[in-house]
């Protein structure tokens, strides 16, 4: 991005970018659907946010040329991800020239009927040891693990547990959970759950959702679960640990 106007990236991003080097990037990733990058601004405040931690310096003036990018280009359906790098350096050097790229790529997204049908996810095994779960920076690797635990064990997502035994959330997604009491939760930010731009859509249609601590024994009193993200919507979860759940018909946010 140059100034206030986004233009290509011809040759891609710089090897010696500490973004490509050391994985110092964050990232946002929105759904576009019917030519249409769907919530823009929740997501740019989540990156800014991210930027903040990080000490990222963010310029004003790339809100509104992204903003304008967006709604200039004819966009296919498909998933569209805003990267902030840390630009070139050295490791441990203070980010001062950070770089913001777009890359717009083909996605599947849920068809009604599987929507309707739901999918199978599985407890993983092995625990993570950060709280720092659900920031999405350069370091996949953990996430890419837990998903690929899940698929060969026959689910579709797998559940991540810290080294204390509480839910963080899907490998690659938020989780909510309905319970026998009538309680809906999802995990904590504070054990390194998503700040989840998806998770809100539900909170505004289910006002009593809260965050709470969830343990491998608490599964037992789930009746029902969604996993959320941008391409998956609300995804209702039909089998948990062999166990199937009640479908519940969840409102369709795209």
């Amino acid at each position: 991005m140059q100034e206030n106007a986004m233009i290509p990236c011809n040759f891609g991003v710089p090897l010696s970018d500490r973004g490509f080097r050391y994985g110092q990037h964050l990232f946002e990733t929105l759904a576009v659907r019917n030519g249409c990058a769907l919530f823009f601004e929740e997501h740019w405040v989540r990156l800014v946010r991210a930027a903040a931690r990080h000490h990222f310096p963010v310029d004003a003036l790339w809100h509104q040329g992204v903003h304008d990018f967006l709604k200039i280009e004819s966009w296919e359906d498909g998933v569209l991800r805003i990267f902030l790098t840390a630009g070139e350096g050295l490791p441990l050097s203070p980010i001062t020239k950070p770089y913001l790229f777009l890359f717009w790529e083909q996605a599947d997204f849920p068809s009604k009927e599987k929507l309707q049908e739901g999918i199978k996810i599985i407890s993983l095994d092995q625990p993570v040891g950060t709280t720092s779960w659900g920031e999405k920076t350069g370091n996949y690797w953990e996430h890419l693990n837990a998903l690929e635990s899940a698929r060969q064990a026959g689910a579709e997502e797998g559940l991540v547990f810290d080294r204390e035994g509480f839910l963080i959330s899907a490998a690659m997604a938020n989780v909510i959970l309905w319970l026998e009491d009538g309680s809906i939760v999802t995990p904590p930010r504070s054990r390194g759950a998503r700040d989840g731009v998806m998770l809100d859509q539900v909170r505004q249609e289910f006002s009593t959702l809260i965050e709470a601590d969830v343990t491998r024994n608490d599964l037992e009193k789930v009746v029902a679960m969604a996993v959320t993200n941008s391409r998956l919507d609300v995804m209702p979860v039909a089998v948990l640990d062999g166990r199937k759940l009640s479908l519940f018909s969840f409102p369709i946010i795209f």
